[in-house]
């Protein structure tokens, strides 16, 4: 019992620090120096998928399960919201649709997997 209450405080510190993340990065500016690459849809797909897979280990309940889609899509969509206000962004309608299928795509791999167990 012990070892999974650690287990599940870890798992919450990871989506934390992936939440926290995604966050950082996608509100600096871009004169920061941070360079992510050329690859701007497939990064946020990775990150939104990584996001709800996170959530998805955290032990919990049916229907947690289901308000962790609903926190990831709007935390997604909220950040490419928020963009427009930080200097030399802009927001993206594809950005923010690779945000939701990564998001989408992590919770299905989660119910996918536990039905095959």
């Amino acid at each position: 019992m012990a070892m999974a209450m650690t287990r599940n405080k870890l798992l919450i510190l990871s989506f934390s620090c992936v939440f926290l993340g995604i966050g950082i990065l996608s509100l600096l500016p871009p004169s920061s120096g941070i360079e992510l690459g050329e690859h701007d849809k497939w990064n946020h797909f990775i990150a939104y998928l990584m996001l709800a897979l996170n959530w998805c280990l955290i032990k919990n309940t049916r229907g947690i399960f289901f308000l962790g889609i609903l926190i990831c899509i709007c935390y997604g969509l909220s950040l490419e919201y928020l963009q427009g206000f930080v200097p030399g962004r802009v927001p993206s309608w594809l950005d923010a649709l690779a945000n939701v299928g990564g998001v989408l795509t992590g919770f299905v791999l989660k119910v996918s997997v536990n039905r095959l167990r």
